[in-house]
């Protein structure tokens, strides 16, 4: 949900996920003398619960607080994430420009901490949002924590292994984990029949969740990846000994040549048998996430439960292609058919486009770069090597474009030359999954070192996301199990699906994306200043904290700055 509001110079913008919500502020520069940043105050409309949001920093006369918040600490950037949100519950906002100096606003805003004083601060604009609900259909949208070495987790769990703490992974799957065994428990009886395709089926209790099903009397079909490739990839072995451990009488090899291709698939589409008792396709679960810990606990990832037949009826087709064993040969051309690639963005429909591989040629490689080039903002996900022809885009930003590249490796933006290459455009703004040495991220390295299959090795950021003109009114989603590279599009058995022109559903992408871009983003500037003060022979000794004037806001109202671009995208002024 979207929703926007004015009072006195002050803009106030809340873009709402389904757990996230992003603030944007912007300011008249007519308003901005003496500004020393912004307070925000959040009421929980369900249960009346007000909370200032928390800061980072702190004005250097601060006596140290353990719990700093806007109140005392204002903002000085304009935007925010809120990421404790509740699906489906209705908040509202209150963002108030804070003028004077440091001294004042501290002392005003340690009182308005005190209970029930909020209105020690005054004024502001104000918007009220509701959070989007994956517990409806048609935002069943499910992304885990995927936070390594969180500050949240530590805060709740305290600098310990999650694997000894129940409680902890439910935390990191928040809800990923649920709704998978949700959308299996929909079989409920004979009338129905489930048909997956997994490439990694190893999680013991999503196995049991079929096993159930097939026990209902539900006809349960599963198709798992079991091309043997040699060397150390052991993803064959895991999965049937995980399907032997299960007992289960119903999984189907995908073995045909060539052996290094993956069926990299991870869908269930579920079937109902209409008046006739024909089995029909009535919902599809698709997305990022492998039947592992690691895909749960470990990797940002990433399910989706789409409650369109038309859209199941492709899946399903799709499985019955894949319940033959064809080579990658005969697939391409069967593919081809059932899921013909739009010419370019023109061509492309409102609502959703499947697009399965392998494929003959580029063409879907083209019309993603054709996506990310024509997008005024633009967020990309890429837990593997981007296509030299996405690579080229990105390289390439027109004047007054602002892009944020998420990636698990610098690799997979190139060469380590042509990430700084696209680092060096005003536009760009790139992160790379950096980690901490910390029970969490031991914990989660174990599992994506040994649990997971031999391509998911050491991989924490494993969604695959395109997202173009989030913020507008046309925005265009690319997801699925698909990764934009050569392999995923011409060699592997996978799936994308574009979403064009729904912006419920990318908000629920766009701000679980900008959370972990986020996350990251600190981690990895701060590892490079480390690294340049090491090569330098310095130590870094940097103490950020907040100014006591208004400069902090000049660099966000130089013309095709960076920032000044972050500010317009986010407040809703670049469409």
């Amino acid at each position: 949900m979207r929703a926007k509001a004015s009072k006195d110079g002050l803009t106030l913008r809340v873009i709402t996920g389904t757990n996230n919500a992003l603030l944007a502020m912007d300011l008249s520069d007519s308003k901005r003398d003496n500004c020393l940043g912004f307070s925000i105050e959040r009421t929980d409309l369900d249960t009346g619960d007000r909370r200032w949001l928390p800061n980072m920093l702190q004005f250097p006369s601060d006596p140290d607080p353990k719990w700093i918040t806007t109140a005392r600490a204002p903002l000085q950037k304009f935007r925010w994430g809120d990421y404790t949100i509740e699906p489906g519950k209705r908040y509202r906002y209150r963002a108030v420009a804070r003028y004077g100096r440091a001294t004042d606003i501290l002392h005003e805003g340690i009182g308005a901490e005190k209970p029930g004083a909020f209105d020690v601060i005054s004024g502001g604009a104000i918007v009220e949002v509701k959070a989007e609900n994956s517990r409806e259909d048609h935002t069943a949208v499910f992304f885990n924590r995927g936070a390594a070495a969180s500050e949240a987790y530590v805060r709740k769990f305290g600098d310990n292994d999650p694997s000894k703490i129940p409680e902890a992974l439910i935390w990191l799957s928040r809800g990923l984990e649920e709704a998978i065994l949700a959308f299996l428990a929909k079989a409920v009886d004979g009338q129905f029949a489930m048909h997956a395709a997994v490439y990694e089926f190893q999680k013991p209790n999503l196995l049991d969740g079929l096993q159930q099903a097939s026990k209902r009397g539900v006809d349960v079909k599963v198709i798992y990846h079991a091309r043997d490739k040699g060397g150390e990839d052991k993803t064959r072995e895991k999965n049937e000994a995980a399907i032997a451990s299960s007992k289960m009488t119903f999984a189907k090899p995908r073995e045909a040549d060539p052996q290094g291709a993956i069926m990299h698939n991870k869908f269930v589409v579920l079937l109902r048998k209409d008046g006739g008792g024909v089995l029909q396709p009535i919902a599809v679960w698709t997305g990022s996430t492998n039947w592992t810990d690691g895909g749960i606990y470990g990797q940002l990832n990433v399910g989706h439960a789409i409650y369109d037949a038309a859209i199941a009826e492709k899946y399903e087709a799709y499985f019955q292609l894949l319940s033959q064993d064809l080579s990658a040969t005969k697939s391409r051309l069967a593919l081809e058919e059932l899921t013909p690639v739009p010419s370019g963005v023109d061509k492309l429909e409102h609502g959703i486009t499947p697009i399965f591989s392998p494929q003959s040629s580029i063409d879907m490689i083209k019309l993603y770069a054709e996506i990310c080039q024509r997008a005024k903002v633009l967020l990309v996900s890429a837990p593997f090597a981007l296509h030299p022809e996405i690579r080229k885009v990105l390289k390439q930003a027109a004047p007054g474009t602002l892009r944020f590249l998420m990636a698990d490796k610098e690799g997979s933006f190139g060469t380590k030359g042509e990430i700084e290459i696209m680092e060096g455009d005003p536009g760009n703004a790139a992160a790379v999954a950096t980690v901490l040495d910390t029970p969490l991220n031991d914990y989660q390295g174990r599992l994506l070192e040994h649990s997971e299959g031999f391509h998911h090795a050491g991989v924490h950021i494993h969604s695959k996301i395109i997202a173009a003109d989030p913020f507008g009114i046309e925005p265009i989603l690319v997801t699925g199990s698909a990764n934009f590279s050569n392999n995923s599009t011409r060699i592997n058995d996978s799936n994308s699906l574009i979403v064009r022109g729904d912006t419920a559903i990318m908000d629920i992408y766009a701000t679980e994306f900008m959370r972990m871009f986020e996350h990251y983003w600190f981690r990895y500037k701060r590892a490079q200043k480390e690294e340049e003060a090491k090569k330098s022979g310095k130590s870094l000794n940097t103490v950020l904290a907040l100014k006591e004037d208004s400069s902090w806001s000049d660099p966000f109202y130089v013309p095709a700055s960076k920032e000044m671009l972050d500010r317009q995208a986010f407040a809703g002024l670049v469409v």
